[in-house]
This record gives C-alpha cells, structure tokens and sequence, in this order.
C-alpha cells in the first residue's frame, strides 16, 4: 500500500474476523469540524437575536414572528449541542482503508454509511483545502466517479499526498494488468 498506513498514525480495527486496519482522519479535524459549527451557530443566533429584537420593537410584527421566533431558538439550541456533541461523534464514526482494489469510506453520526469505491472505477483524485481546514493544516482527498464523488476528509497535507499517490498508483498498476492504458 506505498506508504499507507504510516507508524504512528490513527488506526481503527473493525471486522476482527476479516483482520480489517481503518485509518482514521487527523485528530485535528475534530477542531475544525467545531469551528465549522460554531460559525453556522454564530449565524443561527444571530437570526434569533434578529427575530427577538423585531418582536419586542415592532409590535405589528408580532403576529409573524411568535412563530419564526421559537423556531429560531430551537434551530440555535440544536446548533448548541451539535457544536459540542456531533464532532466527536463524528470522529469515533470516520475510518477509511485503501486496498489494491478498493477505497472503503465509513462515516455519518445517525446513519452509518459505508462507501465502498472499486480503483478501477475512479476518475480523478483531488487534494483539497478550505479556509477552516487552511487553519488547522488539513486537507480532503475527493475521488470522483462517475456516479459521484466520495471524500477523505481531516488529512494532514502529507497523508493527503500519500493517499492520493497511491490511489493513482493502484489504478494505473490495475490497469496496466487489464492492458487497458
């Protein structure tokens, strides 16, 4: 597997009897994902804020806004708890194992959903990095198919690398079998 998993790195075993090695994301995205959380927060208790303050200062609006107001509260206070909660969660939930013919991605919090994307199968393979990510040094790796894309989320840049290297080396090797490049 060229590099993969790493010494030191985050491993998770599942399916004992399949002596199956996951490898879990960084252990800073779960800071990310909070930050990630705390600005939707941010932005749902400010429109609460908003609606409070157009309830108590126009009282001809009051009609309207004793409903959206309750709303935006309970939006906040789910807001609230998931801020605190769902990332680690979230990150017990994460794992992801590349083979020679396969990149298995599990992750969800509710509803635990288990990508299994054949090599041979991938299109394009991407590195990616967005603002909160650029904070904490993490990256995404996005394998696209054509039915769709699945990602790696909570890299560091070099694992991102590494996986995106042998991802390609793995379709290219399985190709170069078939006589298909």
């Amino acid at each position: 597997m060229s590099g993969l998993p790493r010494p030191g790195s985050q491993r998770k075993r599942m399916g004992p009897a399949l002596g199956m090695t996951y490898m879990k994301p960084d252990k800073k995205a779960v800071k990310a994902w909070r930050l990630g959380r705390l600005i939707s927060f941010a932005a749902i208790l400010a429109a609460a804020l908003g609606s409070l303050a157009v309830y108590f200062f126009l009282p001809e609006a009051r009609d309207v806004f004793k409903w959206i107001l309750p709303g935006t509260g309970l939006l906040a206070l789910y807001k609230l708890a998931g801020l605190f909660v769902y990332p680690a969660i979230e990150y017990r939930q994460w794992a992801y194992m590349i083979t020679d013919e396969k990149v298995e991605i599990i992750h969800g919090i509710f509803y635990i959903t288990r990508d299994v994307i054949p090599v041979v199968r991938i299109q394009n393979i991407t590195v990616k990095q967005g603002p909160i990510y650029r904070r904490y040094g993490l990256y995404t790796v996005e394998i696209a198919l054509a039915s769709g894309t699945f990602q790696i989320v909570g890299l560091t840049g070099e694992t991102a690398d590494e996986i995106a290297e042998a991802v390609r080396e793995k379709l290219y090797s399985r190709l170069e079998k078939e006589g298909n490049r």
